[in-house]
């Protein structure tokens, strides 16, 4: 029996502690390693490890589901092991926080950032974070920590944070809306621009609505005053497909159906986007004058 075939009879439970047991062994002292289950949009788990090394604030976490898949295909553990040590090392990053940082608001208010979440498939988590309800949508909130070594990681603010700080939800919506087009700033272009796009026939030209680092790139809708210079750009009321967390879809109104937009929006949340970045099964619409998007279906 080949080491794939004794692979699959090993089940997924039992690879994740000898996955654990071999970064223990290989990773030396003072460090600290944990692997958990970590909850992500749409009622998604995702079996996740962290690698500490001497006590550091911040610790990169890595999704381990692509190991297991490369273990059944043959690859042994202790390289799997070795693989994410390496990574870990590679992406601690070099800094180091103020103590009160997180306690003291003003250590996280200027890098303060919006997530947009469908409302409804995410009642769970939202009963733990501060949100602010939008439509179908619910707006939620991160800190956005920024290091070359690093890359882009977030912080979740939860319920626990607000109490900590004593803000409102309203406050910290409006110290992240400030921030997000500094941080992340917009991106608007054609759709075809950006990918080889199929355009449905009889459709008009599709737009993609993102910010720079294609990071929760759904929350620019909410950005001040982008909807009405959306509108003036496209000279005409616009709907708005939900792609995913990262970005959405706009097309100009030329009198088309929203059931079939829905359809094709459906289509394209469950065959080509991660289940854990879809954002709604829905069409919006924006109308020039509006405060915001509404849902047609």
């Amino acid at each position: 029996m080949n080491r794939a075939e004794k692979g699959k009879n090993i089940r997924e439970k039992e690879y994740y502690e000898l996955l654990r047991r071999e970064l223990e062994k290989r990773a030396g002292e003072n460090v600290d390693i944990s692997i958990r289950d970590v909850r992500k949009n749409n009622g998604v788990y995702k079996k996740a490890c962290t690698v500490r090394f001497n006590d550091a604030q911040i610790a990169p976490t890595v999704y381990l589901e692509p190991y297991y898949e490369q273990f059944l295909r043959g690859e042994a553990v202790a390289e799997s092991a070795d693989s994410i040590l390496r990574y870990c090392r590679c992406r601690t990053p070099g800094v180091t926080f103020p103590e009160n940082f997180f306690r003291d608001y003003g250590t996280i208010k200027n890098r303060l950032g919006i997530k947009l979440i469908g409302r409804r498939q995410n009642e769970t988590y939202l009963r733990d974070v501060p949100h602010i309800d939008l439509e179908d949508l619910a707006a939620v909130f991160y800190y956005l920590l920024d290091n070359p070594a690093f890359g882009n990681g977030i912080i979740v603010i939860r319920n626990i944070d607000l109490k900590r700080w004593g803000m409102t939800v309203e406050e910290l919506y409006a110290d992240a809306l400030e921030n997000c087009p500094r941080m992340l700033p917009p991106v608007f272009r054609a759709l075809s621009d950006v990918i080889e796009v199929l355009q449905p026939a009889g459709e008009g030209e599709l737009y993609l609505l993102t910010n720079e680092s294609a990071l929760y790139g759904a929350a620019v809708i909410l950005y001040p005053g982008i909807l009405q210079e959306a509108v003036d750009y496209l000279g005409r009321d616009f709907f708005v497909l939900p792609s995913s967390v990262h970005e959405v879809i706009l097309l100009p109104d030329n009198g088309e159906d929203p059931e079939g937009l829905l359809q094709i929006v459906a289509e394209i949340n469950h065959t080509q986007v991660a289940e854990e970045e879809v954002l709604l099964d829905a069409v919006f619409k924006y109308s020039a004058g509006d405060d915001f998007i509404h849902r047609e279906v």
